[in-house]
This record gives structure tokens, sequence and C-alpha cells, in this order.
């Protein structure tokens, strides 16, 4: 009985649809830094996954209050700009979002060298 109720309520909540008005909750938040750098087709078939959840990696990490912000923010902009571009991406956080921006910045990371790096880190610790 127990993995009746379970099968049901995977189905119920961990569909796409939960993926549209996360709030900013640890577990949605997990999922965010899920993308890793690898082969194109690996990520291809990676967006294609039926239930993220169970098929991508999960990474957890904390933001501070200003860096959240920013974040909401940006995604809400991105989704208008998409939704007014008629775009036929339906822009879900932890589908599209969250790694979109994980590999965004890994690509910057890596353009970056040690002493970049350091300044940046050391300018974040005075804040």
């Amino acid at each position: 009985m127990s993995d009746e109720i379970d099968d049901r309520l995977s189905r119920r909540f961990d569909d796409d649809q939960d993926d549209e008005d996360e709030t900013p909750s640890e577990e949605s938040q997990n999922d965010m830094a899920s993308v890793q750098s690898g082969n194109e087709g690996k990520s291809q078939a990676s967006q294609k996954a039926q239930n993220i959840k169970k098929e991508w990696n999960v990474r957890s990490f904390y933001l501070d209050d200003g860096l959240d912000s920013d974040l909401t923010t940006a995604f809400k902009r991105l989704d208008l700009s998409l939704s007014e571009a008629d775009a036929e991406v339906n822009l879900k956080k932890t589908r599209h979002f969250y790694p979109l921006i994980v590999e965004l910045g890994l690509g910057r990371l890596e353009e970056m060298d040690v002493t970049e790096v350091t300044e940046r880190l050391e300018g974040e610790d005075s804040v």
C-alpha cells in the first residue's frame, strides 16, 4: 500500500508543473547546479529527461539574500523576455534556468585566471 501511495505522489508532484512556481526551498535549489560540463550529446540527452528529479544529479548550495534576489529577478526578466518574443520555450527554473546559469558560470570561470578568481573571492568576502 505504501508503494502505491509513493507512486501516486511521485506522479503528482514530480512532473514538470512543479518547476513553474517553485519557491526557493533547499530541495528546488538543489537541482540548480545539476548540469555538469561534458560532451554535447550527453547534455542534449539530459535535457530530454522525463523526470529531472530522478534522472539528474543533485547539488546543494546557499546564496545570500542579495544574490538570491538577483537570481529571482533574472529568472523573471528572462521569462518575460521569452514570452514577449513568442519563444517556443516555456521557461522552467529547474529544467532550464538553473542549468543555464551554471553552464554560463562554468564557461566564465574557465576563462578566468587564478588572479581574477582570487580577486573576485576576496572582494566578496569583504562585503
